[in-house]
Protein backbone atom coordinates (compact mmCIF):
# COMPACT_ATOMS: atom_id res chain seq x y z
CA UNK A 1 0.00 0.00 0.00
CA UNK A 2 1.45 3.11 -0.88
CA UNK A 3 1.57 6.53 1.28
CA UNK A 4 -1.08 8.52 0.02
CA UNK A 5 -3.86 5.21 0.08
CA UNK A 6 -2.73 4.14 4.20
CA UNK A 7 -3.13 8.04 4.86
CA UNK A 8 -6.34 7.82 3.42
CA UNK A 9 -7.35 4.82 4.94
CA UNK A 10 -5.93 5.96 8.18
CA UNK A 11 -8.33 9.24 7.98
CA UNK A 12 -11.46 7.05 7.68
CA UNK A 13 -11.17 5.89 11.88
CA UNK A 14 -12.42 9.80 12.47
CA UNK A 15 -13.96 10.79 8.86
CA UNK A 16 -18.02 10.82 9.09
CA UNK A 17 -18.60 11.00 5.16
CA UNK A 18 -16.83 12.68 2.75
CA UNK A 19 -13.38 14.64 4.14
CA UNK A 20 -14.22 17.79 5.61
CA UNK A 21 -14.46 21.77 4.19
CA UNK A 22 -12.56 23.91 6.39
CA UNK A 23 -14.16 26.87 7.66
CA UNK A 24 -13.12 30.04 5.59
CA UNK A 25 -11.38 27.93 2.39
CA UNK A 26 -13.54 29.36 -0.11
CA UNK A 27 -14.47 33.04 -1.82
CA UNK A 28 -17.31 33.13 0.54
CA UNK A 29 -15.89 33.34 3.39
CA UNK A 30 -17.81 30.34 5.02
CA UNK A 31 -16.36 30.56 8.56
CA UNK A 32 -19.04 27.81 9.79
CA UNK A 33 -20.55 28.61 13.14
CA UNK A 34 -17.92 29.91 15.00
CA UNK A 35 -15.17 31.61 13.40
CA UNK A 36 -11.58 33.21 13.78
CA UNK A 37 -11.98 35.79 16.80
CA UNK A 38 -14.62 33.39 18.50
CA UNK A 39 -13.85 32.32 22.06
CA UNK A 40 -14.99 29.07 21.31
CA UNK A 41 -11.94 28.71 18.83
CA UNK A 42 -9.42 30.52 21.15
CA UNK A 43 -10.31 27.79 23.73
CA UNK A 44 -10.33 24.50 21.77
CA UNK A 45 -7.75 25.38 19.15
CA UNK A 46 -4.94 25.28 21.69
CA UNK A 47 -3.17 21.89 21.56
CA UNK A 48 -3.40 21.27 25.37
CA UNK A 49 -7.29 21.34 24.70
CA UNK A 50 -7.14 18.55 22.15
CA UNK A 51 -4.84 16.35 24.49
CA UNK A 52 -6.95 16.79 27.66
CA UNK A 53 -10.73 17.43 26.47
CA UNK A 54 -11.68 13.35 26.17
CA UNK A 55 -10.71 12.52 29.47
CA UNK A 56 -11.97 15.82 31.56
CA UNK A 57 -15.05 15.55 29.76
CA UNK A 58 -15.22 11.70 31.06
CA UNK A 59 -14.65 12.68 34.62
CA UNK A 60 -17.58 14.72 34.33
CA UNK A 61 -19.74 12.75 32.73
CA UNK A 62 -19.38 9.11 33.98
CA UNK A 63 -20.83 9.77 37.60
CA UNK A 64 -24.34 10.48 35.55
CA UNK A 65 -26.61 7.68 36.06
CA UNK A 66 -28.70 7.95 32.47
CA UNK A 67 -25.32 8.04 30.79
CA UNK A 68 -24.13 5.46 32.44
CA UNK A 69 -27.19 3.05 31.21
CA UNK A 70 -26.26 4.32 28.17
CA UNK A 71 -22.88 2.94 27.86
CA UNK A 72 -23.55 -0.20 29.32
CA UNK A 73 -26.32 -0.95 26.67
CA UNK A 74 -24.88 0.48 23.39
CA UNK A 75 -20.64 1.51 24.60
CA UNK A 76 -18.90 -1.02 22.36
CA UNK A 77 -15.99 -1.22 25.29
CA UNK A 78 -18.75 -1.85 27.59
CA UNK A 79 -20.22 -4.62 25.53
CA UNK A 80 -17.29 -6.38 24.16
CA UNK A 81 -15.55 -6.18 27.36
CA UNK A 82 -18.76 -8.07 29.27
CA UNK A 83 -18.21 -10.94 26.20
CA UNK A 84 -14.52 -11.25 25.96
CA UNK A 85 -12.05 -12.06 28.25
CA UNK A 86 -9.46 -10.78 26.17
CA UNK A 87 -9.44 -7.39 23.64
CA UNK A 88 -6.74 -5.41 22.54
CA UNK A 89 -7.23 -2.05 24.00
CA UNK A 90 -6.59 -0.39 20.66
CA UNK A 91 -10.23 -0.65 20.52
CA UNK A 92 -10.11 2.21 23.15
CA UNK A 93 -7.99 4.11 21.24
CA UNK A 94 -9.92 3.76 17.90
CA UNK A 95 -13.25 4.69 20.33
CA UNK A 96 -11.90 7.69 21.57
CA UNK A 97 -10.68 8.77 18.10
CA UNK A 98 -14.19 7.81 16.63
CA UNK A 99 -15.65 10.21 18.98
CA UNK A 100 -13.10 13.19 18.33
CA UNK A 101 -13.61 12.73 14.64
CA UNK A 102 -17.08 13.85 15.51
CA UNK A 103 -16.96 17.76 16.85
CA UNK A 104 -13.93 18.99 15.07
CA UNK A 105 -15.67 19.69 11.84
CA UNK A 106 -18.68 20.87 13.60
CA UNK A 107 -16.39 23.61 15.42
CA UNK A 108 -13.96 24.02 12.79
CA UNK A 109 -15.53 22.77 9.26
CA UNK A 110 -17.74 25.38 7.07
CA UNK A 111 -21.57 25.28 8.04
CA UNK A 112 -22.04 22.77 5.70
CA UNK A 113 -19.55 20.81 6.94
CA UNK A 114 -21.28 20.93 10.35
CA UNK A 115 -24.67 20.68 9.56
CA UNK A 116 -23.34 17.01 7.87
CA UNK A 117 -20.96 15.91 10.36
CA UNK A 118 -23.80 16.82 12.79
CA UNK A 119 -26.99 15.49 11.55
CA UNK A 120 -24.78 11.92 11.26
CA UNK A 121 -23.77 12.11 15.11
CA UNK A 122 -28.10 12.67 15.65
CA UNK A 123 -28.81 9.51 13.24
CA UNK A 124 -25.98 7.75 15.13
CA UNK A 125 -27.52 8.18 18.85
CA UNK A 126 -31.21 8.10 17.70
CA UNK A 127 -31.67 4.42 18.33
CA UNK A 128 -29.89 4.06 21.50
CA UNK A 129 -32.99 4.31 23.49
CA UNK A 130 -33.40 1.47 27.20
CA UNK A 131 -34.01 1.70 30.66
CA UNK A 132 -31.92 2.64 33.38
CA UNK A 133 -30.95 -0.78 35.40
CA UNK A 134 -32.18 -0.64 38.92
CA UNK A 135 -34.84 1.94 38.15
CA UNK A 136 -36.76 1.83 34.95
CA UNK A 137 -36.80 5.04 33.75
CA UNK A 138 -36.41 5.40 30.20
CA UNK A 139 -33.72 6.76 28.80
CA UNK A 140 -32.79 7.86 25.10
CA UNK A 141 -29.02 8.88 23.88
CA UNK A 142 -30.54 11.32 21.48
CA UNK A 143 -32.98 12.64 24.02
CA UNK A 144 -32.94 16.26 24.71
CA UNK A 145 -31.56 16.04 28.40
CA UNK A 146 -28.24 13.72 27.50
CA UNK A 147 -28.06 15.70 24.30
CA UNK A 148 -27.61 19.22 26.48
CA UNK A 149 -25.97 17.18 29.61
CA UNK A 150 -23.45 16.43 26.66
CA UNK A 151 -22.78 19.77 25.30
CA UNK A 152 -22.47 21.40 28.37
CA UNK A 153 -19.83 18.79 29.75
CA UNK A 154 -18.22 18.35 26.48
CA UNK A 155 -17.84 22.80 26.60
CA UNK A 156 -17.20 22.46 30.47
CA UNK A 157 -13.78 19.96 29.91
CA UNK A 158 -12.83 22.86 27.25
CA UNK A 159 -12.77 25.60 29.14
CA UNK A 160 -11.18 23.79 32.34
CA UNK A 161 -8.36 22.47 30.07
CA UNK A 162 -7.60 25.65 28.13
CA UNK A 163 -8.04 27.77 31.83
CA UNK A 164 -5.32 24.86 33.52
CA UNK A 165 -2.97 23.80 30.80
CA UNK A 166 -3.22 26.34 28.13
CA UNK A 167 0.33 28.21 27.88
CA UNK A 168 0.53 30.85 25.43
CA UNK A 169 4.23 30.91 25.22
CA UNK A 170 5.53 31.88 28.53
CA UNK A 171 2.24 32.86 29.35
CA UNK A 172 0.87 30.98 32.15
CA UNK A 173 -2.66 29.83 31.88
CA UNK A 174 -5.51 31.42 33.70
CA UNK A 175 -9.07 32.05 33.68
CA UNK A 176 -10.64 34.08 31.21
CA UNK A 177 -12.62 37.34 32.14
CA UNK A 178 -16.64 37.08 33.00
CA UNK A 179 -17.13 38.52 29.62
CA UNK A 180 -14.97 36.54 27.93
CA UNK A 181 -16.18 32.95 29.91
CA UNK A 182 -19.52 34.14 29.01
CA UNK A 183 -19.42 35.30 25.53
CA UNK A 184 -17.87 31.27 25.60
CA UNK A 185 -20.84 29.88 26.20
CA UNK A 186 -22.88 32.42 24.63
CA UNK A 187 -21.20 30.93 21.28
CA UNK A 188 -20.93 27.41 22.22
CA UNK A 189 -25.20 27.28 22.37
CA UNK A 190 -24.80 26.45 18.43
CA UNK A 191 -22.85 23.67 19.17
CA UNK A 192 -25.80 22.27 21.50
CA UNK A 193 -27.81 22.61 18.65
CA UNK A 194 -26.28 21.31 16.13
CA UNK A 195 -26.17 18.25 18.36
CA UNK A 196 -29.83 18.06 18.96
CA UNK A 197 -30.45 19.95 21.86
CA UNK A 198 -33.09 22.36 22.47
CA UNK A 199 -32.38 26.40 21.80
CA UNK A 200 -33.71 27.39 24.71
CA UNK A 201 -32.73 24.93 27.40
CA UNK A 202 -28.89 25.85 26.28
CA UNK A 203 -27.01 27.76 28.76
CA UNK A 204 -25.23 30.62 27.45
CA UNK A 205 -23.33 32.16 30.68
CA UNK A 206 -21.37 30.92 33.69
CA UNK A 207 -24.52 31.57 35.67
CA UNK A 208 -27.25 29.32 33.35
CA UNK A 209 -24.81 26.59 33.14
CA UNK A 210 -24.15 26.84 37.79
CA UNK A 211 -28.20 26.80 37.86
CA UNK A 212 -28.04 23.93 34.99
CA UNK A 213 -26.18 21.30 36.98
CA UNK A 214 -27.89 22.75 40.25
CA UNK A 215 -30.97 21.45 38.15
CA UNK A 216 -30.03 18.10 37.56
CA UNK A 217 -28.17 16.65 41.10
CA UNK A 218 -30.35 14.21 41.59
CA UNK A 219 -29.08 12.19 38.33
CA UNK A 220 -25.58 11.70 39.76
CA UNK A 221 -24.97 8.40 41.36
CA UNK A 222 -23.81 4.51 40.44
CA UNK A 223 -25.88 2.33 38.67
CA UNK A 224 -26.41 -1.73 39.03
CA UNK A 225 -23.43 -2.84 37.58
CA UNK A 226 -21.13 0.49 36.73
CA UNK A 227 -18.20 -0.97 38.41
CA UNK A 228 -17.92 -4.68 36.95
CA UNK A 229 -19.31 -4.22 33.74
CA UNK A 230 -17.66 -0.45 32.56
CA UNK A 231 -14.86 -0.42 34.66
CA UNK A 232 -13.18 -4.23 35.60
CA UNK A 233 -13.93 -6.29 33.03
CA UNK A 234 -13.57 -4.19 30.32
CA UNK A 235 -10.25 -3.01 31.85
CA UNK A 236 -9.29 -6.65 32.80
CA UNK A 237 -9.45 -7.74 28.65
CA UNK A 238 -7.83 -5.26 27.54
CA UNK A 239 -4.88 -5.72 29.55
CA UNK A 240 -4.62 -9.52 28.21
CA UNK A 241 -4.93 -8.08 25.00
CA UNK A 242 -1.74 -5.52 25.50
CA UNK A 243 0.96 -5.95 23.43
CA UNK A 244 4.14 -3.84 23.52
CA UNK A 245 3.41 -3.05 20.14
CA UNK A 246 0.34 -1.32 21.29
CA UNK A 247 2.35 1.54 23.47
CA UNK A 248 2.95 4.04 20.31
CA UNK A 249 -0.75 4.36 19.89
CA UNK A 250 -1.52 3.91 23.37
CA UNK A 251 0.82 6.85 24.41
CA UNK A 252 -1.96 9.85 24.88
CA UNK A 253 -4.32 7.91 26.35
CA UNK A 254 -1.30 6.53 28.96
CA UNK A 255 -0.74 10.52 29.40
CA UNK A 256 -4.23 11.17 30.48
CA UNK A 257 -4.05 8.42 32.43
CA UNK A 258 -0.73 9.90 34.64
CA UNK A 259 -2.23 13.23 34.89
CA UNK A 260 -5.57 11.93 36.04
CA UNK A 261 -5.01 13.42 39.73
CA UNK A 262 -4.16 16.47 38.19
CA UNK A 263 -6.78 15.92 35.76
CA UNK A 264 -9.57 15.73 38.90
CA UNK A 265 -8.06 18.82 40.46
CA UNK A 266 -9.23 20.70 37.80
CA UNK A 267 -12.55 20.21 38.41
CA UNK A 268 -15.32 21.92 40.50
CA UNK A 269 -15.22 20.45 44.10
CA UNK A 270 -19.23 19.15 43.33
CA UNK A 271 -17.93 17.73 40.63
CA UNK A 272 -15.25 15.74 42.65
CA UNK A 273 -17.70 14.88 45.34
CA UNK A 274 -19.94 13.31 42.21
CA UNK A 275 -16.24 10.90 41.49
CA UNK A 276 -16.30 10.16 45.25
CA UNK A 277 -13.55 12.09 45.67
CA UNK A 278 -13.42 13.26 49.55
CA UNK A 279 -13.12 16.44 50.43
CA UNK A 280 -10.49 15.69 52.08
CA UNK A 281 -8.45 15.48 49.42
CA UNK A 282 -8.81 18.35 47.85
CA UNK A 283 -5.74 20.45 49.18
CA UNK A 284 -3.72 17.74 47.69
CA UNK A 285 -5.22 17.57 44.62
CA UNK A 286 -4.99 21.64 44.25
CA UNK A 287 -1.08 21.25 45.09
CA UNK A 288 -0.47 18.66 42.72
CA UNK A 289 -1.93 20.22 39.84
CA UNK A 290 -0.01 23.89 40.88
CA UNK A 291 3.45 21.51 41.15
CA UNK A 292 3.19 20.08 37.52
CA UNK A 293 1.05 22.86 35.79
CA UNK A 294 4.81 23.73 34.44
CA UNK A 295 5.16 20.66 32.76
CA UNK A 296 2.09 21.70 30.14
CA UNK A 297 4.52 23.94 28.67
CA UNK A 298 5.74 21.00 25.99
CA UNK A 299 2.44 21.57 24.38
CA UNK A 300 4.25 24.88 23.46
CA UNK A 301 6.52 22.73 21.56
CA UNK A 302 4.96 22.09 18.12
CA UNK A 303 6.27 19.28 17.07
CA UNK A 304 5.28 17.37 20.83
CA UNK A 305 2.15 19.12 20.61
CA UNK A 306 1.49 18.12 16.63
CA UNK A 307 2.34 14.40 17.21
CA UNK A 308 0.00 14.37 20.44
CA UNK A 309 -2.75 15.97 18.36
CA UNK A 310 -2.02 14.21 15.38
CA UNK A 311 -2.56 10.46 17.35
CA UNK A 312 -5.62 11.90 18.75
CA UNK A 313 -7.62 13.67 16.26
CA UNK A 314 -5.99 12.32 12.88
CA UNK A 315 -5.15 14.00 9.51
CA UNK A 316 -8.83 15.47 8.06
CA UNK A 317 -8.60 17.53 11.66
CA UNK A 318 -4.44 18.71 12.11
CA UNK A 319 -5.81 19.95 8.16
CA UNK A 320 -8.61 21.86 9.71
CA UNK A 321 -6.67 22.79 12.83
CA UNK A 322 -3.84 24.38 10.65
CA UNK A 323 -6.12 26.00 8.85
CA UNK A 324 -8.25 27.89 11.83
CA UNK A 325 -5.03 28.71 13.23
CA UNK A 326 -3.68 30.70 10.54
CA UNK A 327 -7.34 32.78 10.52
CA UNK A 328 -7.13 33.17 14.01
CA UNK A 329 -4.02 34.48 14.07
CA UNK A 330 -4.90 36.92 11.70
CA UNK A 331 -8.27 37.79 13.62
CA UNK A 332 -5.79 38.40 16.48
Amino acid sequence: MNTRAKAHQNARIWRRGPAPTPAGLDENHDYGYFGPGSQVWRVLLHPAVTAFLAPVTALLELPHIPLQAVILDHDPLAVTGRRSRSMSPIMAVRRAQRTVGVPVPIILGDKATADRVAAHLRRYHAPMTGTVPGTGEPYAAQGPELVLFAHVTIMQAALLVYENFAFEGLRPPHRLTPRDRDRFWWEAKQFGVLMGARPEEVPTTCRGVAEYYAGIADTYGVIDGFGADLVVRPTLAMMRGFALTHLPELAPMLLAGVLTPQLVAMLPRPARRNLGVPAVLDPLLNASLWFTRPAALVFTVHRFADAVERRISGPDAMSLVAHARRLQATAA
